[in-house]
């Protein structure tokens, strides 16, 4: 049972930061945001079998970037996406080791819808993003490339292990996209709920996926 308490520290920390933006209460926002990740964590160190480095310097990442993002202002987002990026970049490696010889074919196969998802948005936002056109660029390509190496391993191994990672993803996409419609597109009122709804779900999937390696 003890094995589950972060869990369920996890679920009630996100409750409450659901509903500090529902209610506009940022002080429910500042308490939870920084407790997602650090319980989310606790929860893969009590029930792992064996360490995954990549996995735990991803979630760090994820939280100083959950960190860097309460904060208002250009600098603060920029220092957030950074943050995030390297999170990303972990978890590529991540998929990497466990990857088998990557065909040319696959790669196109896999890589094709996440390009041109990328290309449909960045035509959208492309007009909205000023000065922030780089790094947004970098870090949607960044996320894309997870996006395909999740699919390639799922396209090797057509495990329900492999499936929890590309849904993971593919969640942290959609969590990624609405933040960007919101910040660079057009602001809608629900965004901001679906973006942490998507984002605790993303990684709550990566690391069921993790712990389900050591199956």
């Amino acid at each position: 049972m003890y094995r589950k308490l972060p869990l369920i520290a996890f679920i009630i920390f996100s409750l409450i930061d659901f509903f500090g933006i529902y209610l506009e209460k940022q002080w429910m926002i500042y308490l939870a945001k920084p407790m997602l990740m650090t319980t989310l964590f606790g929860y893969y160190y009590l029930n792992k079998k064996s360490d995954n480095l990549f996995f735990v310097l991803g979630l760090l990442f994820s939280l100083f970037g959950d960190l860097f993002l309460l904060g208002s202002g250009e600098l603060y987002f920029i220092l957030g996406l950074i943050f995030f990026l390297i999170a990303h970049v972990f978890y590529i490696i991540m998929v990497f080791k466990i990857l088998l010889e990557i065909k040319l074919k696959d790669f196109m196969i896999a890589g094709i819808p996440y390009l041109l998802l990328f290309l449909i948005l960045i035509n959208v936002l492309y007009d909205g993003l000023g000065s922030m056109k780089i790094p947004v660029i970098i870090y949607a390509m960044t996320i894309s490339f997870l996006g395909v190496v999740s699919l390639l391993l799922f396209l090797q191994s057509r495990t329900k292990t492999s499936l929890l990672l590309l849904f993971g993803v593919l969640i942290f996409i959609t969590s990624d996209t609405i933040l960007a419609l919101n910040l660079f597109y057009e602001k809608q009122s629900f965004y901001p709920i679906l973006i942490m709804t998507t984002y605790v779900m993303a990684q709550f999937l990566i690391c069921k996926f993790v712990l389900n390696l050591n199956k």
